[in-house]
């Protein structure tokens, strides 16, 4: 099927009605994950639209299916959390490729691959079937960037966290895997758990650098198949807390090679426990001696429905 040949007609998109899926991403069971809606056939839906139906939904991110920009792409996906567009992000991602071979929303131009256009340029995505199941799905990261190191006693009082409670040996830094984000790690379980982010400070103590989102983990797991323990806090685009955080495990990843803390060849990560939505993100490294290669993070997916935004005339 061409792209464009599914989905409501131009006349409904800007009449009445908006189709969406509705699917719970890295977890195989409904109402774990991070649940995600697609809209497909994008097309004529103006930005402020697209934004205001991200508000709307209030998930974490919202994504719409546009036609290529590239001949190479399969298609450009665009993603909104409830504040702001995004130029990329892992959940969206991950969840926008299995909808798309679920429902068979377009043909892909290259046998077990997608390619998705986004902000950061063109994203891919592999994927095998298991008859009509998309499966082991994995998103290629841009290489990581490794930016600023922070104090870690002014993260802790961030994190309602005594600065004892951050692992003396590693850094408390900002490194982009496309999305810039603070990766902290944090001695224990308890400590995990315990993070409360104080809003009041965040914005003035990070005045000196862009990234406001705060990425904490340990080595210590719920599961025992686990390596790392994480939780993710984005308040300032609209995610006080965020249940599986595909765009940090990258950079999570990376960090983990860089300072020797895994070998990347199989990183599984649990996020979301103290949400009450467990997720299950996976990561691998690439590398060529110390220098890293690739990076991709994936996961499963869980259909959860189906619905309709129905627009007025002047939306």
């Amino acid at each position: 099927m061409a792209f464009g040949e599914f989905g409501p007609t131009s006349e409904r998109r800007m009449g009445l009605e908006l189709e969406y899926h509705l699917l719970d991403v890295f977890t195989r069971r409904q109402f774990g994950g991070n649940p995600l809606a697609v809209f497909p056939d994008s097309d004529d839906v103006p930005d402020r639209v697209m934004q205001s139906i991200a508000n709307e939904l209030n998930l974490s991110e919202t994504t719409f299916i546009q036609k290529p920009r590239a001949d190479a792409s399969d298609c450009t996906v665009r993603i909104f959390t409830p504040k702001r567009e995004l130029p990329m992000a892992g959940h969206p991602t991950i969840g926008t490729a299995y909808a798309i071979l679920k429902n068979g929303l377009l043909e892909p131009k290259s046998r077990g691959r997608l390619v998705f256009d986004e902000g950061v340029g063109p994203v891919t995505v592999d994927f095998r079937r298991y008859g009509d199941r998309p499966s082991d799905l994995w998103m290629h990261q841009p290489l990581p960037v490794f930016r600023d190191i922070l104090d870690k006693a002014t993260v802790a009082r961030l994190l309602s966290l005594e600065a004892s409670e951050v692992v003396p040996d590693y850094p408390v830094q900002v490194v982009s895997c496309g999305l810039p984000v603070i990766l902290v790690p944090l001695r224990s379980l308890d400590s995990v758990r315990r993070v409360a982010v104080r809003q009041e400070l965040l914005d003035s103590e990070l005045r000196q650098i862009e990234c406001r989102e705060l990425f904490v983990f340990t080595l210590e797991t719920e599961n025992q198949e686990s390596s790392v323990h994480c939780r993710m806090f984005a308040p300032r685009v609209g995610i006080p807390e965020d249940p599986a955080t595909g765009s940090a495990h990258g950079p999570l990843g990376s960090y983990l090679f860089r300072y020797g803390l895994s070998d990347g060849t199989r990183i599984v990560s649990e996020q979301g426990f103290e949400m009450g939505r467990p997720s299950i993100i996976q990561v691998r490294i690439c590398s060529a001696g110390c220098e890293i290669t690739d990076v991709l993070v994936g996961g499963e997916c869980a259909v959860v429905g189906s619905g309709v935004i129905r627009l007025a005339e002047d939306a």
